[in-house]
């Protein structure tokens, strides 16, 4: 299995962009940064000290919480990036993926969650209410004027016939089948494939160093 960590790491096959909290996270960043310029510029004191600090540990945490969280797909594993903590799940391990206001990869029995890729909740509501709808329609003609009208929104030029998030699910599941087909074929030991739990070291790091010393600046 070609390994997915450390400097030799190939390049990811898929990049799925983040859906959730990317203007607030974007937002966030620059308003930390202007922060932080405006007291470099004009405020020298131990009071713009501890406002810049305060700026770049809000700017680590939206960071690690909003624009951090995706997921890269290799040539034969799945890397779920978290807050501080990732997710390498071989492929041939994964069970099941599914998709509501959150990303959810089942491997090993255990649910891995990427909270960048989801639904909104107005959204994901809008579909739990449709598929209440369909499910309670018993006569045949609401059920064909449903299908009709759903067909008839497809068939329009500025629709979609598919959603980013389900290509994520779609694709992922189209890279499980391929890996689990070629482990078959070649008869490639998988017995050695484990789930990894990876800390994010960088950021750990970045965290800790960051609040000490605003913490410091703050007792000064």
């Amino acid at each position: 299995m070609t390994s997915s960590s450390g400097s030799g790491r190939p390049a990811p096959l898929e990049r799925f962009r983040a859906t959730n909290g990317q203007f607030v996270g974007w937002a966030g960043l620059a308003a930390a940064a202007f922060a932080v310029g405006y007291v470099a510029v004009s405020v020298h004191t131990v009071v713009g000290l501890r406002v810049a600090l305060g700026a770049v540990v809000a700017a680590i945490v939206i960071w690690v919480t909003q624009l951090r969280p995706r997921v890269l797909a290799y040539s034969d594993e799945l890397r779920v990036l978290g807050t501080v903590r990732d997710a390498v799940l071989p492929y041939v391990l994964v069970e099941e993926v599914s998709i509501g206001q959150t990303l959810n990869v089942w491997a090993e029995g255990r649910r891995h969650v990427c909270v960048g890729i989801g639904t909104s909740m107005v959204k994901d509501a809008r579909q739990r209410a449709k598929a209440r709808r369909q499910a309670s329609g018993t006569t045949f003609g609401i059920g064909r004027m449903r299908e009709l009208s759903e067909k008839a929104e497809l068939a329009q030029p500025d629709q979609t016939a598919m959603s980013y998030q389900t290509f994520v699910v779609t694709r992922i599941e189209e890279l499980v089948e391929q890996d689990k087909k070629e482990a078959a074929r070649t008869g490639r030991d998988t017995s050695g494939a484990a789930v990894r739990r990876p800390w994010a070291w960088l950021e750990i790091a970045a965290l800790v160093v960051s609040a000490a010393a605003f913490v410091v600046a703050c007792l000064l």
